[in-house]
Protein backbone atom coordinates (compact mmCIF):
# COMPACT_ATOMS: atom_id res chain seq x y z
CA UNK A 1 0.00 0.00 0.00
CA UNK A 2 1.02 3.53 0.03
CA UNK A 3 0.13 6.25 2.20
CA UNK A 4 0.87 9.78 0.22
CA UNK A 5 0.53 13.07 2.52
CA UNK A 6 -1.00 15.73 0.58
CA UNK A 7 -1.38 19.06 2.83
CA UNK A 8 -0.17 21.61 0.32
CA UNK A 9 2.21 23.84 0.62
CA UNK A 10 4.14 21.45 2.85
CA UNK A 11 2.60 18.53 4.44
CA UNK A 12 2.18 20.69 8.32
CA UNK A 13 0.58 18.56 10.94
CA UNK A 14 -2.35 20.13 12.14
CA UNK A 15 -4.67 18.49 14.50
CA UNK A 16 -6.78 17.51 11.35
CA UNK A 17 -4.04 16.37 9.54
CA UNK A 18 -2.35 14.56 12.38
CA UNK A 19 -5.57 12.94 12.51
CA UNK A 20 -6.04 11.97 9.33
CA UNK A 21 -2.82 10.07 9.04
CA UNK A 22 -3.86 7.94 12.03
CA UNK A 23 -6.83 7.22 10.21
CA UNK A 24 -5.43 6.29 7.09
CA UNK A 25 -2.93 3.91 9.00
CA UNK A 26 -5.88 2.12 10.53
CA UNK A 27 -7.67 1.58 7.08
CA UNK A 28 -4.85 0.21 5.46
CA UNK A 29 -4.07 -2.14 8.77
CA UNK A 30 -7.43 -3.18 8.56
CA UNK A 31 -7.15 -5.14 5.54
CA UNK A 32 -5.33 -8.03 6.24
CA UNK A 33 -3.99 -8.75 3.15
CA UNK A 34 -1.44 -5.77 3.28
CA UNK A 35 2.07 -6.16 5.28
CA UNK A 36 3.40 -2.81 4.30
CA UNK A 37 3.38 0.61 3.42
CA UNK A 38 5.01 3.15 1.71
CA UNK A 39 4.79 6.47 3.20
CA UNK A 40 5.52 9.55 0.92
CA UNK A 41 4.69 12.72 -0.33
CA UNK A 42 2.82 14.63 -2.71
CA UNK A 43 4.93 17.21 -3.11
CA UNK A 44 8.67 15.36 -3.92
CA UNK A 45 10.57 18.98 -2.26
CA UNK A 46 9.18 18.06 1.44
CA UNK A 47 7.89 14.64 3.17
CA UNK A 48 6.67 17.25 5.77
CA UNK A 49 7.76 20.78 6.97
CA UNK A 50 6.64 19.28 10.75
CA UNK A 51 3.87 20.66 12.93
CA UNK A 52 1.93 23.30 11.79
CA UNK A 53 3.31 26.53 13.62
CA UNK A 54 0.15 28.35 13.51
CA UNK A 55 -1.14 25.76 16.03
CA UNK A 56 1.04 26.71 18.29
CA UNK A 57 1.18 30.75 18.28
CA UNK A 58 -1.32 32.24 19.96
CA UNK A 59 -2.85 28.92 20.46
CA UNK A 60 -6.92 28.07 21.30
CA UNK A 61 -5.87 27.25 25.04
CA UNK A 62 -8.81 24.52 24.27
CA UNK A 63 -7.77 23.29 21.12
CA UNK A 64 -3.94 22.88 21.85
CA UNK A 65 -4.00 20.00 24.05
CA UNK A 66 -6.13 18.33 21.54
CA UNK A 67 -3.82 19.06 18.62
CA UNK A 68 -0.83 17.20 21.01
CA UNK A 69 -3.19 14.35 21.60
CA UNK A 70 -3.85 14.06 17.80
CA UNK A 71 0.23 14.30 17.14
CA UNK A 72 0.71 12.20 20.30
CA UNK A 73 -1.76 9.58 18.69
CA UNK A 74 -0.03 9.49 15.04
CA UNK A 75 3.46 9.01 16.59
CA UNK A 76 1.77 5.54 18.53
CA UNK A 77 0.02 4.76 15.56
CA UNK A 78 2.82 4.84 13.01
CA UNK A 79 5.56 3.68 15.47
CA UNK A 80 3.53 0.61 16.56
CA UNK A 81 1.69 -0.37 13.44
CA UNK A 82 1.74 -3.76 12.71
CA UNK A 83 2.84 -2.99 8.90
CA UNK A 84 5.99 -2.06 7.94
CA UNK A 85 6.18 1.19 6.78
CA UNK A 86 8.67 2.52 4.56
CA UNK A 87 9.59 5.62 4.32
CA UNK A 88 9.80 7.51 1.11
CA UNK A 89 12.00 11.04 1.57
CA UNK A 90 12.59 12.99 -1.45
CA UNK A 91 13.19 16.05 -0.12
CA UNK A 92 13.31 17.53 3.14
CA UNK A 93 11.99 16.19 6.68
CA UNK A 94 12.65 18.68 9.29
CA UNK A 95 11.16 18.66 13.04
CA UNK A 96 7.69 16.33 12.72
CA UNK A 97 8.66 15.38 9.25
CA UNK A 98 11.88 13.83 11.26
CA UNK A 99 9.32 12.04 13.85
CA UNK A 100 7.56 10.48 10.85
CA UNK A 101 10.94 9.39 8.92
CA UNK A 102 11.76 7.63 12.53
CA UNK A 103 8.94 6.08 13.32
CA UNK A 104 9.25 4.16 10.13
CA UNK A 105 10.72 0.45 10.00
CA UNK A 106 12.54 1.78 7.07
CA UNK A 107 13.87 4.83 5.40
CA UNK A 108 15.55 5.78 1.76
CA UNK A 109 16.76 9.13 1.43
CA UNK A 110 17.34 10.62 -1.82
CA UNK A 111 20.93 11.75 -2.73
CA UNK A 112 19.93 14.43 -5.06
CA UNK A 113 17.28 16.27 -6.52
CA UNK A 114 17.23 13.54 -9.40
CA UNK A 115 18.77 15.05 -11.81
CA UNK A 116 21.63 13.78 -11.34
CA UNK A 117 23.87 16.33 -10.89
CA UNK A 118 24.21 15.86 -7.11
CA UNK A 119 23.92 19.72 -6.61
CA UNK A 120 24.08 19.82 -2.82
CA UNK A 121 21.83 23.04 -2.65
CA UNK A 122 18.59 21.27 -3.75
CA UNK A 123 19.41 18.12 -1.65
CA UNK A 124 16.86 17.58 1.25
CA UNK A 125 17.66 17.71 4.96
CA UNK A 126 16.29 15.94 8.06
CA UNK A 127 16.42 16.08 11.80
CA UNK A 128 14.79 17.41 14.60
CA UNK A 129 15.52 21.18 14.57
CA UNK A 130 13.20 22.36 17.11
CA UNK A 131 15.59 24.45 18.89
CA UNK A 132 16.37 26.74 16.30
CA UNK A 133 12.74 28.13 16.67
CA UNK A 134 12.53 28.02 20.00
CA UNK A 135 11.22 25.10 21.38
CA UNK A 136 12.14 21.45 22.55
CA UNK A 137 11.49 17.99 21.25
CA UNK A 138 9.13 16.12 23.24
CA UNK A 139 11.28 13.67 25.73
CA UNK A 140 9.60 10.66 23.92
CA UNK A 141 10.97 12.06 20.49
CA UNK A 142 13.87 13.43 21.62
CA UNK A 143 14.50 10.21 22.91
CA UNK A 144 13.85 8.43 19.70
CA UNK A 145 16.23 10.66 17.97
CA UNK A 146 18.99 9.31 20.72
CA UNK A 147 17.84 5.60 20.16
CA UNK A 148 18.41 6.09 16.65
CA UNK A 149 21.96 7.87 16.21
CA UNK A 150 23.38 7.23 19.52
CA UNK A 151 23.76 9.42 22.95
CA UNK A 152 26.25 12.19 21.75
CA UNK A 153 25.32 12.46 18.33
CA UNK A 154 21.72 12.65 19.38
CA UNK A 155 22.75 15.16 22.17
CA UNK A 156 24.20 17.57 20.12
CA UNK A 157 21.53 17.76 17.10
CA UNK A 158 18.90 17.98 19.66
CA UNK A 159 20.87 21.17 21.06
CA UNK A 160 21.74 22.56 18.25
CA UNK A 161 18.65 21.77 16.44
CA UNK A 162 20.91 20.23 13.46
CA UNK A 163 19.25 19.24 10.44
CA UNK A 164 21.36 16.61 7.95
CA UNK A 165 22.40 16.25 4.72
CA UNK A 166 21.37 12.76 3.32
CA UNK A 167 24.77 11.86 3.43
CA UNK A 168 25.67 12.71 7.19
CA UNK A 169 21.84 10.71 7.97
CA UNK A 170 23.23 8.20 6.34
CA UNK A 171 26.47 7.51 8.10
CA UNK A 172 25.16 8.12 11.58
CA UNK A 173 21.66 5.90 10.84
CA UNK A 174 19.28 8.72 10.72
CA UNK A 175 18.13 7.30 6.98
CA UNK A 176 19.37 3.71 5.61
CA UNK A 177 19.78 4.20 2.10
CA UNK A 178 20.35 6.89 -0.70
CA UNK A 179 19.41 6.89 -3.86
CA UNK A 180 18.61 9.41 -6.69
CA UNK A 181 15.68 11.38 -6.32
CA UNK A 182 13.51 9.97 -8.87
CA UNK A 183 14.63 6.29 -7.62
CA UNK A 184 13.12 6.64 -4.04
CA UNK A 185 9.56 5.30 -4.70
CA UNK A 186 10.50 2.31 -6.34
CA UNK A 187 13.58 1.06 -4.50
CA UNK A 188 11.09 2.11 -0.83
CA UNK A 189 8.61 -0.62 -2.73
CA UNK A 190 11.56 -2.85 -3.67
CA UNK A 191 12.52 -2.71 0.38
CA UNK A 192 8.84 -3.16 1.47
CA UNK A 193 8.43 -6.71 -0.79
CA UNK A 194 11.72 -7.83 1.25
CA UNK A 195 9.58 -6.81 4.99
CA UNK A 196 6.80 -8.68 3.59
CA UNK A 197 8.61 -11.88 3.00
CA UNK A 198 9.28 -12.42 6.55
CA UNK A 199 6.41 -14.06 8.20
CA UNK A 200 4.25 -11.53 9.56
CA UNK A 201 3.55 -12.58 13.50
CA UNK A 202 6.90 -13.05 13.39
CA UNK A 203 8.14 -9.64 12.04
CA UNK A 204 5.75 -7.74 14.27
CA UNK A 205 6.45 -9.72 16.99
CA UNK A 206 10.18 -8.66 16.52
CA UNK A 207 9.40 -5.29 15.81
CA UNK A 208 7.47 -4.84 19.29
CA UNK A 209 11.00 -6.24 21.10
CA UNK A 210 12.56 -2.89 20.29
CA UNK A 211 9.26 -0.60 20.26
CA UNK A 212 6.74 -1.40 22.94
CA UNK A 213 8.69 -0.28 26.02
CA UNK A 214 8.77 3.29 24.49
CA UNK A 215 4.78 2.81 23.10
CA UNK A 216 3.75 1.74 26.28
CA UNK A 217 6.02 4.34 28.06
CA UNK A 218 4.07 7.38 25.96
CA UNK A 219 0.49 5.70 26.95
CA UNK A 220 1.27 5.24 30.64
CA UNK A 221 2.39 9.28 30.63
CA UNK A 222 0.25 10.74 27.76
CA UNK A 223 -1.80 13.54 30.37
CA UNK A 224 1.36 14.15 32.27
CA UNK A 225 3.98 14.81 28.29
CA UNK A 226 0.46 16.86 26.96
CA UNK A 227 0.26 19.14 30.31
CA UNK A 228 4.20 19.60 30.09
CA UNK A 229 3.85 20.75 26.28
CA UNK A 230 1.07 23.22 26.36
CA UNK A 231 2.90 24.83 29.76
CA UNK A 232 5.86 25.33 28.15
CA UNK A 233 4.13 26.36 24.60
CA UNK A 234 1.96 28.85 26.24
CA UNK A 235 5.64 30.39 28.46
CA UNK A 236 5.39 34.19 26.62
CA UNK A 237 9.38 33.79 26.04
CA UNK A 238 8.27 30.61 23.61
CA UNK A 239 5.50 32.40 22.18
CA UNK A 240 7.69 35.63 21.16
CA UNK A 241 10.47 33.00 19.64
CA UNK A 242 7.59 31.30 17.82
CA UNK A 243 6.17 34.72 16.88
CA UNK A 244 9.99 35.80 15.52
CA UNK A 245 10.55 32.74 13.61
CA UNK A 246 7.49 32.98 11.42
CA UNK A 247 8.00 36.59 10.83
CA UNK A 248 11.17 35.25 9.72
CA UNK A 249 9.95 32.78 7.68
CA UNK A 250 7.07 35.18 5.81
CA UNK A 251 10.14 37.29 4.60
CA UNK A 252 11.83 34.32 2.59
Amino acid sequence: ATLILNRPPVNSLSLEMCSDISSAIKQIEANKKVQAVVLTSSNPAILSAGLDLTELYNPDKERLPKFWESFQQLFLDLYGSRLAVIGAIEGHAPAAGCMLAMACDYRIMASSDGDGGGDKNKRGTIGLNEAQFGIAAPPWLGQLMIRTIGFRKGEEALTLGTLFSPEDALSIGLVDKLVEGDAVVDASYEVARTFTKIPPQARFASKMLARKEFLDDLVENRDTDTAHFCNFILNDTVQLGLGAYLEKLKRK
